[in-house]
């Protein structure tokens, strides 16, 4: 924004050789003054009932004599007003008050109009407003809210902003699978793994829990489309280790021999090979 330029007190003694009523003038002064102290004391909500008091009553003083004084009240008042509305909007924004801030970013933007000021226009006043929906988004993420997370993202119309949130969602899921297959609640696993992948449909490790934890629950025909996605994303010999395993089981001796040869790895080689004696005849 332009640098504001306060008219202080030596207006009133200019005021003086006026041709007008220099009551009337030096009652604006006084109140363009009392709007002036409140914004440079950070009072934004008096400052701006105070401005806009002053350029009402700056606008209805029509004599020339009195044309330089005013206009210059007219000209801060119309750079501070709406200045005063985007301040407060930043204040409630980092106090965590979003709808509010939204709120007032929405009336710095009416007051930039009103007022003809140019340096506060609609895309400016519209990234903001994106950026405190991302933050309340995050907020109702962090929080468990998963549904407000995702409606208030949407909210910005970012595919990057949107795809951020559902992926926070998404890793939380994934850590709940993680920690219900090292304990063996495979029936968990799979359900958190599911709503990984409902907010991620791109994470393999979502997808390999839950192969894994088909597999570990005997419902191998379900445990191989996921395995399969896993490794359309990411290649490991664990998966084919079970993917392979997971056919074998289902009796496809063919396609279990064409996994097990994908595999080479320390750790599943032997078994690998072991199996592969088995199913590639």
């Amino acid at each position: 924004m332009k640098q504001v330029k306060f008219l202080l007190l030596p207006l009133f003694a200019l005021v003086i050789s006026f041709n007008v009523n220099a009551q009337d003038i030096n009652a604006v002064v006084e109140q363009f003054n009392k709007g002036n102290d409140a914004f440079k004391a950070e009072n934004y909500q008096q400052a701006i009932v105070d401005l806009e008091a002053a350029y009402s009553a700056a606008t209805a003083i029509e004599d020339e004599d009195a044309a330089e004084v005013v206009e210059g009240i007219k000209t801060n008042c119309k750079n501070m007003i709406p200045f005063s509305y985007l301040s407060i909007a930043g204040s409630l924004a980092t106090e965590g008050k979003y709808d509010e801030a939204i709120e007032y970013f929405n009336k710095s933007f009416t007051a930039a109009e009103k007022y003809g000021n140019t340096d506060i226009t609609k895309e400016s006043v519209e990234e903001k407003i994106n950026a405190v929906y991302f933050a309340q988004a995050t907020n109702f993420a962090k929080d468990g809210q998963f549904d407000q997370a995702v409606e208030t993202v949407t909210k910005t119309g970012n595919d990057e902003s949107i795809d951020k949130i559902k992926k926070y969602i998404a890793q939380t899921y994934l850590r709940d699978a993680q920690t219900a297959q090292r304990g063996k609640d495979y029936n968990t696993a799979v359900e958190k793994s599911k709503q990984a992948i409902s907010y991620n449909p791109e994470s393999e490790s979502a997808y390999l829990i839950l192969g894994v934890s088909y597999f570990q629950l005997k419902q191998y025909k379900n445990a191989i489309d996921p395995l399969e996605k896993c490794i359309a994303l990411k290649e490991s010999a664990q998966t084919y280790y079970y993917l392979a395993a997971a056919y074998q089981q289902i009796g496809n001796n063919a396609k279990a021999c064409q996994n097990y040869k994908k595999i080479n790895d320390p750790k599943f080689n032997a078994n690998a090979q072991a199996q592969m004696k088995v199913v590639c005849k």
